[in-house]
């Protein structure tokens, strides 16, 4: 059962278009597990189309329509490699990115109890899944900027609050916690941050940027 949901302005920005592609990415994965926001995206997506529908008719030069139909032709179709379906429930909109499911992707060690792997940056913004065996926390740090988290298996505590599959938090700009992974199976999270992860220890602060934190 899914317990943390994003915001409504979350849910606008995915509906319009105005998500950029990490956070999109993000929103489409927590809703491969919610019903309930899929619904929501899906009304608001509608409301989107209502409203365009209302704008006054906008004038075209001559000979518009034909120039589009020229170009399009000379476009070639965009065709979607074939890939085998998934074995373990991996988001289909995460295995586009993986090339397969989470159970081959090839994991970095960060030691002996955390791991991770990149899937892009864009600027500042980083898109990667993070995992911890049972018990292990990333130690305590805070944000500068924000930070989507989607459990993907297994979950976490903090304190705000436990996580599990499907669950998406939001830190914002200068919040603080320390995620420690729950009892029972290895906790694996999709994580897009739009700045540097500032950890208390100085341990932590020295390793961090040579694993891209």
């Amino acid at each position: 059962m899914i317990h943390h949901h994003p915001g409504e302005e979350l849910l606008l920005a995915y509906a319009s278009g105005a998500a950029d592609e990490a956070l999109s990415l993000v929103m489409a994965t927590h809703m491969s597990y919610c019903a309930a926001c899929r619904a929501k995206a899906a009304k608001l997506e509608g409301l989107g189309g209502a409203l365009l529908q209302e704008l006054p008719p906008a004038s075209l030069k001559d000979g518009a329509l034909n120039n589009v139909l020229a170009r399009l032709d000379a476009v070639k179709p965009y065709e979607r490699p074939q890939r085998p379906a998934g074995r373990d429930g991996t988001p289909a909109v995460l295995r586009s990115y993986l090339g397969g499911d989470l159970s081959t992707v090839r994991w970095r060690r960060m030691g002996p109890r955390l791991s991770y792997a990149p899937l892009f940056q864009r600027g500042q913004v980083r898109a990667r899944l993070l995992r911890g065996v049972p018990d292990a926390d990333s130690g305590p740090h805070s944000h500068d900027g924000a930070e989507y988290t989607v459990v993907l298996q297994g979950g976490y505590t903090d304190l705000t609050g436990n996580y599990g599959p499907g669950d998406l938090q939001v830190m914002e700009d200068g919040m603080s916690h320390n995620v420690v992974a729950d009892p029972g199976e290895d906790c694996i999270n999709l994580a897009v941050t739009t700045g540097r992860l500032k950890f208390d220890s100085l341990l932590q602060r020295i390793a961090a940027p040579l694993f891209g934190f």
